[in-house]
């Protein structure tokens, strides 16, 4: 079972998280922060030219939580990526894109500050990677996500969702094959980065074949904007020593 929550300040590129009251007095014994914090620090490439534009409503930017509630203890938090976006057709086999990303992560105390003494170390990569996109393939279509996260000190770690055709014009989540763990904590309590490339190719394995990989459209101001594909970074914790 999972819970959602929303992303206070997600438009300004912040998402803070805060566990909900009644999670904390019944059900499985939580080991989470009061309220914890994710920024996006640094973006790069042609799948996120948007850093820093401060005019744009559905900018590069954090949307949403979500955790399970059945003792499991999976987190995820969502960035979506408005112009991580491509297609195929005739004269244009395959098309591809990529982002780099870097979050930075501070824990809250009831004050909305970093406290003075951390109590919980953050653990990225619990469960893989999760992504909601709109695909439009026809047969022959593939589509193929990249995830590539780079821990600091420790070799890359590479997740894939691979979407084949057909499928019809649908907002589909998808999460990444999770065959065996590769999680890695924080070097200290309280803080930390996470630095991950992500990188869309869409081919057409048959001659003229049609596809194209987005994300909702949604009318804001008279226009239409692309809300953005969602990639969902998974992680939970452990409590940090005395």
């Amino acid at each position: 079972m999972l819970f959602t929550f929303g992303a206070i300040a997600g438009l300004a590129g912040i998402a803070l998280g805060l566990p909900h009251p009644w999670e904390e007095a019944s059900g499985p014994i939580r080991i989470l922060p009061h309220s914890w914090v994710f920024n996006i620090t640094s973006l790069s490439g042609p799948g996120c030219p948007d850093f820093g534009d401060t005019a744009a409503v559905f900018s590069t930017r954090p949307t949403f939580g979500m955790n399970t509630v059945d003792g499991s203890e999976i987190y995820y938090w969502h960035f979506a990526y408005p112009n991580l976006r491509a297609s195929v057709g005739p004269g244009a086999a395959t098309s591809s894109i990529w982002c780099e990303t870097t979050l930075t992560y501070a824990e809250l105390d009831r004050l909305g500050t970093p406290p003075a003494k951390p109590e919980y170390r953050l653990k990225a990569h619990k469960n893989g990677t999760a992504m909601i996109a709109t695909y439009d393939l026809e047969d022959g279509v593939v589509a193929e996500w990249k995830f590539t996260y780079y821990p600091a000190g420790k070799e890359p770690v590479v997740d894939t969702i691979t979407v084949a055709g057909p499928v019809s014009p649908t907002s589909i989540r998808h999460n990444s094959p999770v065959t065996e763990l590769a999680q890695w904590a924080m070097p200290d309590c309280g803080t930390g980065s996470i630095r991950y490339r992500t990188e869309l190719t869409v081919t057409a394995k048959k001659d003229g074949a049609r596809g194209a990989v987005s994300s909702d459209q949604v009318q804001y101001e008279g226009k239409s904007e692309f809300y953005g594909a969602q990639q969902g970074v998974s992680y939970d914790w452990e409590k940090c020593a005395a």
